[in-house]
């Protein structure tokens, strides 16, 4: 594998839309920047408002490669569009976790809010490294995201949001055993016309949208949008006067689309970048041996424990580190769709996606540092893909294509642990092949059934080395003079093949009601040790795999006013990757397919229109995921067994969401709408210590807008976490010698939002 150098440059470095980099502008200039061409852009007309309709709109996804009515597609798929994201107060893709049936959607890694965690069906991953593939697969416009780092992705200028829960590795392939996340962009339309849009509120927040599109001739349109967001921390370093948890954001997207008679071609500029602190954090410590404090005060010219008794914030951090944690994300990405005739479709999906970031972590919140970890680090990937579609006329649809994927990746980490300098690069090299077929038939006008196969081949190369340092930082050497190492040069490399693949069948029992039975198996990539403190600790562990088994309801009843989701599944989870120890060494660390789990759970999506102006929107999941058997060597032991928990699940999540959309004399309208949600308490590592457990907490989130008649103008009141409910994203519990630490969550947020439609 080719090594590669990576120098993460603060605020000189720019990825922005046009040339990759330029000198940074500040997101109050680029706003005012795209602003001035707007106004000379057509109106555009406005669709009818949902309150004058009376039924449920109807939803179209493309879950299998294809549009369709959500109604009509038999998978667990929950659906969101631009105005419901808006609606919902959503202002980065992390936010959908709440209103999605057994979906968890947090930020952690590093320290950084970019970074997410995405669980579904109580099956994902939270670590960031490259070594280490997500087990919930993202995609923006059909183009796969590889890593953790950068999915909290920011909510701008999109057509709709789709979660397809379950393992989806025929179409979508690796790493979906839980699911995919399927974000699609809104196409210029070529009518002209755009938004500008402005939020202020609590905690100095003042975010800034604009988005703009115009015909390019009778066959093309371009359109460009903007997003900034800043927000002040709502932590804070007590001995220097750092901020954490504050947002600094701007990201963007151009793209062009043309149409020709037998063909159309869209191609897609995106970008982002972020630099803002680490999320506020605190530590707990159990053994007593380091002597950390929950609160610390000035003593002369040091720093000495508060008071016994005394509780600090746990917002607040008395850490004297350096917290700063940036991103820079860069994508492009060609579609090509032919309609090549006899009803066959050739589309061609070509990307490049490139993510750069710096990472800052520490695990103590005292002023002494006894662990910290600086990293810098990102990954450059490419894909290609090939699809060829067909539909005839007697209930045969059918998709076939292959599959191609390489990403290059790294993590550059500085650690200095109890006084120990050390650096560890780690380079991971993935080529990954696939070829798919999946086909529909419907040998009744009642009955459907679909079948599909998926083969992936993929190889990995893994470069290693953890040197020690001295007390400059530079390398350290014995004294022989040969340069000291915690793990030596070590590559390795691996190949792994696997076939997924589905089986559904569904009947209509009426025009509108309709149920399934899917079998699907997923898998997820092998890998290797991200942070192996010893040569004994590095070493490949093989996929793991998911077989599902799903029996669901889909029902559009009441003159299409009441809409009724459910599905009740089993996941049969075998070759579980988790940590595993040496027995009588805590330190002596490794990765394997240590285990098998269960995953039961019951998911019910409802929507009633229960007048003209009043509609109400509902989820509930049940979800019991835990260990079932665990299988080591004599010499390995595990700190969980049989009967414990998957971490981040609950149990139980719930979401309620009443919406009145009230018209006014003047043929303007009012929109009210209150969303809670509920998550039952779960555990942030697989040890399910009680020092890890997140107790339950509910949501309480509200909107109040005012639309004008013509429907230019809206302006609305909005209020998030309106209980000021203190909750976490993670515990990490580090058990016999450190203690806890927790990540805390944002604080309560009232705010105004101004939009202007032209």
């Amino acid at each position: 594998m080719n090594g590669r150098e990576r120098h993460f440059v603060p605020w000189k470095a720019s990825v922005v839309l046009g040339t990759r980099r330029q000198r940074a502008l500040s997101p109050r200039a680029w706003l005012a920047i795209l602003l001035l061409p707007a106004a000379s852009v057509q109106v555009q007309a406005q669709p009818e408002p949902e309150a004058e309709k009376g039924a449920i709109e109807e939803v179209i996804v493309t879950a299998r490669k294809r549009e369709e009515s959500l109604q009509d597609t038999p998978i667990s798929i929950t659906a969101f569009s631009e105005s419901a994201l808006e609606e919902a107060n959503m202002v980065d893709l992390r936010d959908i976790g709440k209103y999605t049936p057994g979906m968890s959607f947090t930020s952690y890694g590093m320290g950084s809010n970019e970074a997410g965690a995405i669980f579904l069906r109580g099956i994902g991953q939270s670590d960031h490294m490259v070594t280490t593939d997500p087990g919930v697969g993202l995609y923006i416009d059909g183009v796969y995201v590889g890593r953790n780092q950068g999915a909290a992705l920011d909510l701008l200028d999109l057509e709709r949001v789709e979660v397809l829960r379950g393992p989806q590795g025929t179409l979508f392939g690796k790493n979906t055993i839980g699911g995919a996340v399927n974000v699609i962009s809104r196409r210029p339309t070529g009518t002209g016309g755009g938004h500008v849009s402005l939020t202020a509120g609590e905690e100095g927040r003042l975010n800034g949208s604009v988005s703009a599109e115009m015909p390019l001739g009778e066959e093309a349109a371009f359109s460009i949008s903007i997003l900034s967001k800043q927000r002040d921390g709502v932590g804070e370093q007590i001995f220097t006067g750092a901020e954490t948890g504050d947002e600094d954001s701007v990201s963007g997207r151009a793209q062009v689309y043309w149409h020709g008679q037998a063909a159309e071609l869209s191609l897609v500029v995106d970008a982002s970048r972020a630099r803002q602190a680490a999320m506020p954090h605190s530590f707990y410590e159990q053994a007593g041996w380091l002597g950390v404090a929950p609160c610390y005060q000035q003593a002369g010219d040091g720093y000495a424990p508060c008071p016994g008794g005394t509780e600090g914030d746990p917002f607040d951090s008395y850490s004297l580190d350096d917290l700063d944690t940036g991103q820079d994300l860069f994508g492009v990405s060609a579609t090509l769709e032919w309609d090549v005739g006899e009803g066959l479709v050739l589309r061609s999906i070509t990307a490049y996606r490139d993510m750069e970031y710096l990472g800052s972590l520490e695990f103590d919140g005292a002023p002494q540092r006894i662990v910290y970890y600086r990293e810098t680090g990102g990954s450059d990937q490419f894909s290609q893909e090939l699809q060829l579609s067909g539909s005839r006329g007697d209930g045969l649809d059918w998709i076939a294509g292959v599959y191609y994927f390489t990403e290059d990746g790294d993590n550059d980490q500085d650690n200095d642990q109890f006084g120990a300098l050390g650096h560890r690069l780690t380079q991971v090299e993935t080529k990954s092949y696939a070829v798919f077929g999946q086909a529909t038939m419907e040998p009744t006008e009642r009955v459907s059934l679909t079948g599909g196969l998926r083969y992936t081949d993929e190889s990995k190369d893994y470069d290693l080395v953890f040197r020690s340092l001295d007390a400059s930082g530079g390398q350290a050497y014995d004294d022989a003079g040969q340069p000291l190492y915690v793990v030596p040069p070590t590559a390795l490399d691996d190949t792994w093949d696997a076939v997924s693949g589905t089986v559904n069948l569904s009947y209509a029992l009426a025009d509108d009601v309709m149920v399934y039975g899917t079998y699907s198996r997923g898998f997820r990539s092998g890998g290797y040790a991200a942070r192996p403190s010893r040569i004994s600790s590095v070493g490949a562990y093989d996929p793991e795999y998911v077989n599902m088994f799903e029996v669901g309801l889909k029902a559009l009843t009441l003159e299409e006013r009441l809409r009724f989701n459910a599905a009740i599944y089993r996941n049969d989870y075998e070759d579980y990757q988790a940590q595993v120890n040496r027995v009588g060494n805590r330190f002596d660390t490794r990765v394997l397919n240590a285990a098998e789990a269960q995953i039961d759970g019951v998911e019910l999506e409802l929507t009633a229109v229960l007048s003209p102006v009043f509609r109400v929107e509902a989820t509930f999941a049940y979800t019991d995921a835990q260990i079932t058997k665990v299988d080591l060597d004599p010499s390995l032991e595990a700190n969980f067994s049989a009967g414990h928990q998957l971490p981040y699940v609950s149990k139980y999540t719930m979401s309620i969401s009443p919406r009145l959309d009230l018209p006014l004399a003047n043929g303007g309208g009012v929109l009210a709408r209150l969303d809670y949600s509920y998550r039952d308490d779960f555990f942030g590592q697989i040890a399910n210590s009680e020092f890890e457990r997140e107790n339950g907490y509910g949501l309480l989130n509200a909107r109040i807008e005012y639309r004008t008649a013509d429907r230019d103008w809206s302006i609305a009141l909005y209020g998030i976490n309106l209980a000021d409910q203190t909750y976490t994203r993670v515990r990490n519990y580090f058990p016999g010698f450190l203690g806890f630490a927790i990540w805390n969550t944002d604080r309560r947020e009232i705010g105004v939002s101004a939009r202007y439609e032209f």
